[in-house]
């Protein structure tokens, strides 16, 4: 299977089993959508109800990524810790890596390394927000968190496709976006989005994924897709390492206000030290 089309037939067919019960992720999204008022007590009780997802998600609330005082010690007082919105993200976070754990994943590809630039990017979604449109940030920090889940399910369903992207990529000197779009004519934001959508997710999370490389299209959501753009665009270059500011990329940034440079400095400081490492080593585990 090679040709997009293949690839998004098959994908609807067979979407990637979650490592937990489907019905369980529809009962989370509801009693953490905007207009839920359900009790954080009713939330613990449906995660409580798995106990590898719970198991999980006191491990990962008890790793040095969020500095707790003192151990969490149930799910209960996870959600009171963290809140909804967290719990949720983490859970979803989970979803997602369940897909590289039932796929054989090319030895080349880098887990580790992914999961380290979705928390990273998530991260500085949620920077961003909070800075020009904070009542978005938890939602923008989810969307961070899961805007390359195409790459996984490119990786893991079609592995030939994935490696001709790599090959490309390196011979023209490509993006990946660019790269896919070149061999097949979709990028991972799309095929991300697609899978986002079969797990019930709404579209305030599956839009902005979807057009996060090209966000003047995502309607609605184009001022979410923009700032999960900027955020991957600023990790891109924090990764780098060579503190070069890339024009555009500092012309974006101001129409919303921010300076490119100040960001750019708030972000090293957000990422310095191990703490989304530790975080890395369960989702990659």
């Amino acid at each position: 299977m090679t040709d997009a089309q293949g690839f998004l037939d098959e994908l609807a067919r067979k979407p990637p089993k979650l490592p937990f019960d489907p019905g369980l992720l529809r009962e989370v999204l509801k009693l953490t959508s905007d207009d839920s008022r359900a009790p954080a007590n009713r939330l613990a009780e449906v995660v409580g109800r798995d106990q590898a997802l719970s198991t999980r998600l006191l491990r990962m609330a008890n790793s040095a990524y969020y500095g707790l005082q003192s151990e969490v010690p149930s799910v209960q007082r996870a959600v009171a810790v963290l809140g909804m919105a967290e719990v949720r993200a983490l859970i979803l976070a989970v979803a997602a890596s369940g897909i590289a754990g039932r796929r054989n994943l090319p030895a080349t590809f880098d887990l580790s390394g992914y999961w380290r630039h979705q928390l990273c990017v998530a991260a500085c979604c949620r920077m961003l927000a909070r800075r020009v449109s904070p009542g978005e940030a938890d939602v923008l920090y989810t969307a961070g968190l899961l805007h390359d889940i195409g790459k996984l399910l490119m990786a893991g369903l079609c592995p030939d496709a994935w490696q001709a992207v790599q090959s490309l990529m390196a011979e023209e000197h490509l993006e990946t976006a660019e790269a896919e779009e070149r061999h097949w004519g979709l990028d991972h934001g799309v095929i991300g989005a697609r899978l986002l959508s079969y797990w019930d997710l709404p579209p305030a999370l599956t839009e902005p994924v979807n057009w996060h490389h090209a966000p003047q299209y995502a309607g609605a959501y184009e001022r979410n897709a923009q700032l999960l753009n900027l955020a991957d665009r600023l990790l891109l270059m924090y990764e780098r390492g060579d503190g070069v500011m890339p024009v555009t990329l500092a012309d974006d940034l101001a129409t919303f206000g921010l300076d490119a440079h100040v960001m750019a400095a708030d972000l090293s400081v957000l990422l310095e030290g191990e703490r989304i490492g530790q975080l890395v080593a369960h989702l990659a585990a």
